[in-house]
């Protein structure tokens, strides 16, 4: 979006062009003179309103380099029009230098580190403000000064008058020069007529004869509408409506500052002065900070619309590299089923030892190969969520861990010695469940129980039984399992960190699995203790019938 406003195009239009708006500026900025300095009161030297001094500023501020020839055109002019009024010269020469310093001094303080000023976001807005008010009160006091000293002026009266006077025509007219051209309405269309006309009706009813200067506070809350509402063009239209209006009807002894110029007439000047600048000040604020709100809000929305686009890739990614995964252990499943069988038929046959020897590393490779696929096998359905084919039935977990500790126990090399005691088991310990799932779930842990577990250590299996559930407890003797790392261990691929367990085999899927399967689909809970020195302790629960599909969730961290 193009924010420049008409000050940044004048700015960057061709040398003649540029000049011949220039002076276009430079020429309304004459007229306006002309009537401020004459209505010059008797007791003050000096213009009441000048907005004139606005478009010295935007004068100055479009042109280009170092803007000095503008600037100087700007003095020259206004000593002139001083001196036709019949000003001392010296009076004049100094209105007229101070006049083209304090349009020197606003664009500086705008255009500093940029080649020309924009007023779209709030600090923007708020250089705007300190380069108005700067530019204000350096006239203040350089003009105030001379009419001190050339014709014996108050600088107690002067110097606020010369403030308000060109501080309320900068604040109201250079934001109509500074905001940008081409912000799209966001607004329903309706809204900025309805805003318009309240404005409108306001102005009428605040500046009636008569009218209450307390009503003068109800224009403000429209303008303020249609700042944060509205382009910030709008605004700057109707601030710059709204001054004149207020000047006009205060000049013609109607509204609520007129009951004040007959009693306190410089006084009621300043009143109407300040009730420019707050009403301008105010709307220049707010549409900064609606230009903010706005950016943020959308940027927001942009990074939410890229999230999405990216978590929506990464879902698509995520499946691809399931299904993959998925379609390789299927092909591998068969060879090694086939590796497996051969291996056991090699292992019954043949008497020979060394035969004997290769048969059994052999089936306990492909075992472990076996155990591997089968893994990444459930996880991937895990993954998907998909239910469990088959149905509960009665299973004795007593005779399902004797099973497993014999299955594990086989493929673990004969040298390592690893001993494992089952304790609770010697009567059958009955639960409805899917045998696989709970074999599965014993596997793993058993497994990990014995590889991490020292050569002639021991692994003890504990079975409780309940009226709810029936706990087992397996606790091995192995290196153990650091605090910090007790949580990241559920998830799939974690392997914890230190050399003791990086030298162990794996692929960190064992208790990602296991805790999918117990609140996936068992219905019950594993919870892991450790001091992470030595020994680690899994104690699994298992319902003694499984609760109702609609009551199970997979882990957060099993989803795709």
């Amino acid at each position: 979006m193009d924010e420049r406003g008409i000050a940044a195009r004048i700015h960057d239009l061709p040398p003649w062009q540029r000049r011949a708006v220039i002076a276009l500026l430079l020429l309304g900025m004459v007229m306006l003179s002309w009537v401020g300095l004459n209505a010059v009161t008797p007791d003050i030297p000096i213009a009441l309103w000048w907005p004139a001094a606005a478009f010295a500023v935007v004068a100055v501020v479009a042109s280009r380099g170092r803007r000095l020839g503008v600037t100087i055109l700007v003095a020259v002019i206004f000593t002139l029009l001083n001196d036709s009024v019949g000003r001392p010269l010296g009076l004049s020469t100094a209105y007229g230098v101070a006049n083209a310093i304090e349009a020197a001094v606003v664009c500086w303080w705008l255009t500093r580190h940029r080649p020309f000023p924009r007023m779209v976001t709030l600090p923007e807005a708020g250089r705007f403000l300190v380069a108005a008010g700067m530019g204000a009160a350096v006239i203040a006091v350089l003009a105030g000064s001379a009419a001190a000293v050339f014709v014996g002026a108050d600088l107690l009266v002067i110097v606020p008058s010369l403030f308000t006077s060109h501080a309320s025509a900068i604040f109201a007219i250079v934001p109509l020069f500074l905001v940008p051209l081409t912000v799209p309405l966001r607004a329903p269309v309706w809204e900025p007529i309805v805003q318009s006309i309240a404005l409108v009706l306001l102005t009428f009813v605040v500046f009636a004869p008569a009218a209450a200067l307390a009503l003068t506070f109800f224009i403000i809350t429209t303008l303020m509408w249609g700042a944060f509402r509205l382009p910030p063009l709008a605004p700057a239209i109707q601030t710059i409506l709204l001054a004149f209006v207020a000047t006009l009807a205060t000049s013609v002894n109607v509204g609520p500052f007129a009951e004040l110029v007959d009693h306190d007439f410089r006084g009621a000047i300043i009143a109407l002065q300040l009730f420019i600048m707050t009403h301008a000040a105010a709307g220049v604020f707010v549409a900064g900070q609606a230009h903010d709100w706005t950016a943020t809000t959308e940027a927001l929305a942009d990074r939410e619309r890229d999230a999405q686009r990216v978590a929506e890739d990464l879902r698509r990614l995520n499946q691809q590299k399931d299904d993959f995964i998925s379609a390789v252990s299927h092909e591998l499943r068969t060879p090694v089923t086939s590796i497996i069988g051969f291996s056991e038929t090699l292992l019954e046959g043949d008497p020979d030892p060394e035969v004997k020897q290769a048969g059994q590393v052999i089936y306990r490779n492909a075992r472990r190969l076996a155990d591997v696929i089968e893994d990444v096998l459930e996880l991937s359905r895990l993954s998907t969520q998909r239910a469990s084919s088959r149905t509960a039935e009665t299973v004795d977990l007593a005779r399902l861990l004797r099973h497993c500790i014999e299955d594990t126990v086989g493929i673990v090399p004969a040298d390592r010695q690893v001993h494992v005691e089952l304790v609770g088991a010697e009567h059958p310990v009955l639960v409805e469940a899917v045998e696989q799932d709970i074999v599965r779930v014993c596997s793993n842990i058993l497994s990990n129980a014995i590889k991490f577990s020292p050569a002639g250590g021991a692994v003890s299996v504990v079975v409780t039984g309940h009226s709810a559930d029936v706990q087992i407890t397996i606790t091995d003797e192995g290196p153990g399992i650091p605090l910090e790392e007790q949580e990241a261990i559920w998830s799939r691929f974690y392997r914890v960190q230190s050399p003791a367990h990086r030298a162990v085999p794996g692929t960190g899927l064992g208790l990602p699995i296991v805790r999918s399967l117990m609140e996936g689909r068992i219905g019950g809970t594993v919870a892991l203790s450790s001091d992470g020195v030595r020994g680690t302790t899994v104690t699994v629960r298992i319902p003694r019938t499984p609760p109702p599909t609609a009551a199970l969730q997979l882990p957060v961290d099993s989803a795709v």
